[in-house]
């Protein structure tokens, strides 16, 4: 079993190893009963991580194309049926259309080899068992009691926040969360929004009635001053790790805002994006932790474990939870009981507190291979590397008089697919020319080193 990983093109090597032992199987090149090689010996030969591999076979267990004898390895199912040799595999029509860059710093998505089958598929099985009745009831409006009594220790413990899990709202993604909070605060509501800033946050509240207005941020995050006399609601900021900036909120500026938020009666909605891939220093404590009762503290599980995991969660102040309770209580779940209480596990036997370290520890090391490559590229003398100490991104900013637009065109002409800093403005731009956004969860390094040439080239031109 000896597969030539040059070929998995964009795909994760997980899922190219998942591919092809499975078409081996179904096209009989793998026999019923035949023993697989055992994990080790299988990434030593392909040059891999024994996590890879363990990825791909977890992946073949829970679809029944292979099984597992304890002490012995895994070995080919029957899964009975006769198939044609050399099937090809089926491509979904979206991914046949999917744009192929060499390198793209657009995708934040995270590693899929990093995603822990084998333990994720473990502690399903062990849900199904220990929870058969429970998941195929219809979950309480605001989340499984579990999942919010878990969440609420992960946050005491990594957060500093000390929640009564009983205003913890569990919902299908932060967009679901967004509408609920606009019907909380009442459609007549106004919301401020980050400038520059993630544009699909204003258009979800616009779409749901809210009119939004924009703030301006500079370099240690939203201008208060220019909130003051605004007459909004609530302010939608991300203040341990603005997107796209970088910037973090210094403790002064954060003081100012909690005390605009008491002063006019409003809210502060704190989005802590990307805030456990912190590389330096402690954790930056939340907003939540100064004054709870003016802030909705919210984050996401997306983006630390897997996009496809639609679950998010909120904390409303009490008096925003009585009106929930009163108003909105009726409401169902959006999140399937089975996923709520998997995650509740995961949480409570401790896996996704070592899943967390063991992204982090990664990512940390990743980054540092990418600046590297930065650093030894000849485009380094003409760059500024800047906000590189938390997230999965930072700005590269050229110290060129360019034109940025005419640059980003040069670049994806050689597929190389980026974005600036001043396409997330909504009004004046002018302080944000010249810097590029690098995300670089998804980017092979070698790629980064042929990208980095091309970038330099189109400097030069």
């Amino acid at each position: 079993m000896l597969y030539d990983l040059e070929k998995r093109g964009s795909h994760p090597i997980y899922e190219y190893l998942y591919h092809c032992i499975k078409n081996d199987i179904l096209t009989g090149k793998i026999e019923p009963g035949e023993k697989l090689p055992s994990k080790r010996e299988f990434a030593k030969s392909h040059g891999i991580s024994v996590i890879t591999v363990e990825n791909a076979y977890a992946q073949l267990v829970t679809e029944g194309y292979i099984f597992a004898k304890e002490k012995r390895g895994y070995f080919a199912g029957d899964i009975g049926g006769k198939y044609i040799q050399g099937k090809k595999k089926r491509i979904p029509v979206a991914e046949k259309k999917r744009k192929k860059w060499l390198v793209d710093f657009k995708s934040n998505h995270i590693l899929y080899d990093s995603f822990p089958f084998s333990t994720w598929s473990k502690v399903m099985r062990q849900t199904l068992l220990d929870q058969e009745n429970s998941f195929l009831e219809s979950p309480e409006s605001q989340g499984v009691a579990p999942l919010r009594q878990y969440i609420s220790m992960h946050l005491e413990k990594y957060r500093g926040l000390s929640i009564d899990p009983n205003n913890i709202i569990v919902g299908a993604g932060t967009e679901y969360l967004y509408g609920l909070i606009v019907q909380i605060l009442g459609h007549s509501s106004m919301i401020a929004v980050e400038d520059p800033g993630h544009k699909k946050i204003g258009k979800v509240y616009e779409s749901n009635g809210i009119r939004c207005i924009r703030i301006p941020v500079d370099r240690n995050g939203l201008k208060v001053e220019a909130l003051k006399g605004s007459n909004a609601s609530a302010v939608h900021l991300s203040p341990s790790h603005h997107f796209p900036t970088g910037c973090v909120v210094p403790v002064a500026r954060r003081h100012m805002l909690i005390q605009w938020a008491r002063d006019n009666d409003s809210y502060i909605i704190e989005d802590d994006y990307d805030s456990e891939f912190r590389f330096s220093g402690k954790p930056i404590p939340t907003l939540a932790s100064i004054d709870e009762e003016r802030v909705i503290y919210m984050n996401t599980f997306s983006k630390t474990l897997a996009p496809s995991i639609r679950i998010a969660y909120m904390i409303l102040p009490e008096k925003l939870m009585k009106v929930f309770r009163e108003k909105f209580d009726f409401y169902s779940s959006t999140v399937t009981g089975f996923e709520q209480y998997t995650l509740a596990n995961f949480i409570r036997l401790g896996y996704y507190e070592r899943h967390i370290n063991r992204m982090r520890n990664y990512y940390r090391e990743y980054r540092n291979h990418i600046l590297t490559a930065i650093k030894e590229s000849p485009i380094f003398d003409k760059v500024t590397i800047e906000e590189e100490n938390a997230g999965l991104h930072f700005i590269l900013k050229i110290n060129r008089d360019i034109d940025d637009e005419q640059y980003v065109e040069k670049l994806k002409n050689n597929n190389i697919n980026i974005s600036t800093v001043a396409e997330y403005c909504y009004n004046d731009n002018e302080n944000f020319k010249h810097q590029f956004i690098i995300n670089y969860s998804a980017v092979q390094e070698e790629d980064l080193k042929k990208a980095l040439e091309i970038m330099n080239r189109a400097l030069e031109d």
